[in-house]
């Protein structure tokens, strides 16, 4: 009999999202270094500098790359190829087709003119 392990299965099932979550808090401590080292230098003039930080930090989170990130955390399965429609494929097979036509008349094109090519060259060796 097997031995379930909780802490296995809740990793199995969020998959790589403590990986971000960590990353995201790595990334954080270097930001609020920098604000805080602008504090210390500038006194209550930084306040500002953290609204106009958090409302940047803010406008990333809600902008496309937090929405990624929260479909990520959630794990929302949209990541995954939709199905093609036959449309595309009858599309495609057209444009194969006709692909197939230009390649022989640019095969015939050539042949007339190496023939031709061929014709100059005996009639000025006459």
């Amino acid at each position: 009999m097997a031995i379930r392990d909780p802490q296995h299965e809740h990793q199995e099932q969020y998959g790589g999202v403590g990986y971000l979550m960590f990353g995201l808090a790595i990334a954080a401590i270097p930001f609020f270094g920098a604000l805080a080292m602008v504090t210390r230098l500038i006194g209550p003039a930084a306040i500002p500098i953290w609204f106009a930080a958090m409302g940047g930090v803010g406008y990333v989170f809600t902008g496309p790359i937090g929405k990624a990130i929260g479909r990520r955390i959630a794990g929302s399965e949209e990541s995954q190829p939709s199905e093609i429609p036959p449309e595309v494929y009858a599309e495609l097979d057209d444009l194969r087709a006709r692909v197939g036509e230009l390649e022989e008349r640019v095969d015939f094109s050539e042949r007339l003119l190496t023939q031709g090519k061929n014709e100059m060259k005996v009639n000025n060796a006459n």
